[in-house]
């Protein structure tokens, strides 16, 4: 059987790559020399470059002496009406079967503008405002261009492919050349946005080429950025009896079955990479879309967990960026899937996977798809809702202030679901809960979703020697939850002193509020006395990097068990003086300074060398630190300066009499420098 196959099409270059696989001969008819280029050069196939009407395509069908048992494929554009039209024609002459390739049309996106054809479209351009790009091709332009105004040809853009052709068809149309984007797809929608950013484009011209055309990622493009979508409707013709889709024509022309499920490794495009989320483990988790997305990979990258029970001809047992990449492009691979445990957007190496995709494959077309996490699993089969839940990871994490941040966080909580690297995990947990006062029970789910799964309800005293599966989740349920205080603080009496000066709770207070601390901040307390300032700034939240800066041995003592009393993992203690110890330090956001020691001017430009846009606060009790701020000040010119005088009278009891004890009066300047 002779096989002559119509392309300039991806879904052309797909069935002609199937064929050459299977050393199946043929001939492919394309119209550019750049059809050819991208047909490529394979064992059995003769490319036949140049555009034929009917009566060419019935002398070159004679050549081949074409009989009724051979086929012709018609795979060019669903809009190309008439070339479609001469095949047909052609074929009738010698009895040929011919095959057309369908292509699905893809769905109206939502406040898209549909037209019946290009000059419908090119009336409604004159009424918009702002620039336009034109993706239709070059065949459309004479249409387009003879249409508008001269004044909406001004704001046109118009994409074409790089080739002799396109260009004169432009130059004939009388396309500007400055408005001319002479280049060749597939584009993701990363680089249509990047195209339509560049030219202030606010409508999007285009046709329905379906997802081989690239209209996903042109419509993702507009609706990310606001693109105003204009499409042209598909030619309302009959679609012929002998319509098949890609994978039909290959099954049909080679006798093979699993072209469905096998991609050539050569596909053409951009390389699609799927970032999946598999659920708990059991294949029987994965979603539909997710399966479908595996069968349609030539490989399959995750932990050995992961693709154990996963059905695909090439799977690697690897998952991180630095292990897949290389494998990636070493073994070209365009269509790949990269399993993760769970969900995909919760706690999961997905996120990093993009990152590191996106940085180094700019070119890949990245989908990710949701999988069924361990969360929403543990509440299904205990019977609970999870909307409204603390949701908590421990899973690869040792340090002690994750194992305090998730006590916090259960203290306030009826309900915390929390993801565990093992069953060591468990016991540390209930340990530290215990030591919290924490009243309540610990449901644990081990090895959800497989054979061996267990889940059971424990007090917290029997999880201290709990011995489970080594995949676990546990929902805590607090018995007696503590509301949040709305406005943390610490009073004086929460702290040791013995005989070091401290920082009385309403200057400390009010100094902290004047630090604006954030989430992530890097803080310095310079001469820490008793830690108080660092301690209160510290338990505002885990993410803050607090060091505590003290000479005396008496002082570091007291700073280290106000630190240890308080729970608090995030205060690192310096011993030395400022500002020499600040030199090993990393550059902070907030500066605390106590009071004066006659090298103010030092330690804030010492601090000062490590970057700018930082907020100091200065307390000053002595008319000489005063001084010697205010000198400082009117030398450096900071931004937002601000100070204020705050005297603090406590009243005390003398038999039936109270009495007000005053404080001495203390001076909080706060400054950006």
């Amino acid at each position: 059987m002779k096989i002559v196959l119509f392309s300039g099409t991806t879904e052309g270059r797909k069935l002609s790559e199937a064929l050459a696989s299977c050393g199946i001969r043929h001939t492919v008819c394309v119209a550019t020399d750049l059809g050819s280029e991208l047909t490529g050069a394979s064992g059995g196939v003769t490319v036949r470059t140049g555009r034929m009407d009917a009566e060419e395509m019935r002398a070159f069908f004679a050549t081949l002496g074409l009989c009724e048992t051979d086929t012709v494929v018609d795979a060019t554009h669903p809009y190309a009406q008439e070339v479609s039209a001469n095949i047909r024609q052609a074929a009738e002459s010698f009895g040929v079967r011919v095959l057309t390739i369908r292509r699905s049309k893809s769905a109206v996106p939502e406040g898209a503008c549909t037209y019946a054809d290009m000059t419908a479209c090119a009336k409604a351009m004159d009424e918009t405002e702002g620039n336009i790009l034109l993706t239709t091709g070059s065949k459309e332009l004479e249409t387009f261009f003879g249409t508008i105004r001269a004044e909406t040809a001004q704001r046109t853009y118009v994409r074409v492919l790089p080739v002799q052709e396109s260009l004169r068809l432009c130059e004939a149309a009388g396309v500007a050349s400055e408005n001319v984007i002479a280049m060749q797809g597939p584009f993701s929608e990363e680089l249509n946005r990047a195209i339509m950013n560049r030219f202030g484009i606010r409508h999007l011209v285009t046709k329905d080429g379906g997802e081989a055309g690239g209209f996903p990622e042109k419509s993702a493009a507009c609706r990310a950025l606001g693109v105003r979508l204009h499409m042209i409707a598909r030619p309302t013709v009959e679609e012929a009896e002998s319509a098949v889709s890609l994978e039909e024509a290959c099954r049909m022309l080679t006798g093979r079955e699993d072209f469905a499920e096998e991609r050539p490794a050569a596909e053409s495009g951009a390389p699609q990479i799927f970032l999946i989320g598999t659920g708990m483990g059991d294949p029987a988790c994965l979603t539909k879309e997710a399966s479908d997305a595996i069968r349609s990979c030539g490989a399959v990258f995750g932990a050995a967990r992961v693709v154990r029970g996963i059905d695909a001809p090439n799977k690697y047992e690897m998952y991180r960026a630095e292990e897949i990449l290389p494998v990636l492009k070493k073994e070209k691979i365009r269509r790949a899937a990269i399993c993760f445990s769970g969900d995909a957007g919760f706690y999961s190496g997905a996120k990093e996977m993009k990152k590191a995709l996106t940085q180094r494959m700019a070119d890949a077309k990245i989908t990710v798809i949701p999988g069924v996490s361990s969360v929403a699993y543990m509440a299904a089969k205990l019977g609970e809702s999870w909307d409204d839940a603390a949701l908590f990871s421990i899973h690869g994490k040792r340090d002690a202030g994750d194992l305090s941040a998730l006590a916090d966080t259960v203290s306030s909580h009826a309900k915390t679901f929390v993801l565990l690297s093992g069953a060591a995990d468990i016991r540390k947990i209930a340990g530290k809960l215990l030591s919290r006062g924490i009243k309540g029970e610990i449901c644990i789910g081990c090895d959800l979703s497989y054979g061996n799964e267990t889940v059971e309800t424990v007090s917290m005293e029997e999880a201290l020697s709990h011995e489970g599966g080594t995949l676990s989740v546990l929902m805590i349920r607090n018995h007696e939850p503590v509301r949040r205080t709305l406005i943390p603080v610490r009073r004086d009496e929460d702290f040791c002193r013995d005989k070091v000066p401290m920082t009385k709770e309403c200057i400390r207070h009010e100094s902290i509020i004047r630090l604006g601390l954030k989430e992530g901040d890097v803080f310095f307390d310079i001469g820490g006395g008793t830690g108080s300032v660092s301690v209160e700034a510290a338990a505002l939240s885990g993410t803050l990097s607090v060091f505590t800066i003290e000479p005396k041995k008496e002082a570091l003592d007291l700073i280290r068990k106000n630190v240890a009393k308080a729970g608090l993992s995030n205060v690192t203690v310096v011993e030395g003086t400022a500002p020499e110890v600040l030199r090993d330090l990393p550059k902070p956001d907030c500066v605390f300074i106590g009071g004066g020691s006659g090298r103010l001017r030092e330690i804030v430009d010492a601090v000062h060398e490590k970057g700018e846009r930082i907020r100091f606060v200065i307390n000053a009790v002595s008319l000489e630190t005063v001084e010697e701020v205010r000198s400082l000040l009117r030398e450096t010119h900071p931004e937002k300066e601000e100070a204020v005088l705050i005297s603090v009278s406590n009243v005390e009891t003398a038999g039936n009499h109270h009495l007000m004890k005053a404080q001495n009066p203390v001076w909080i300047f706060s400054f950006t420098l």
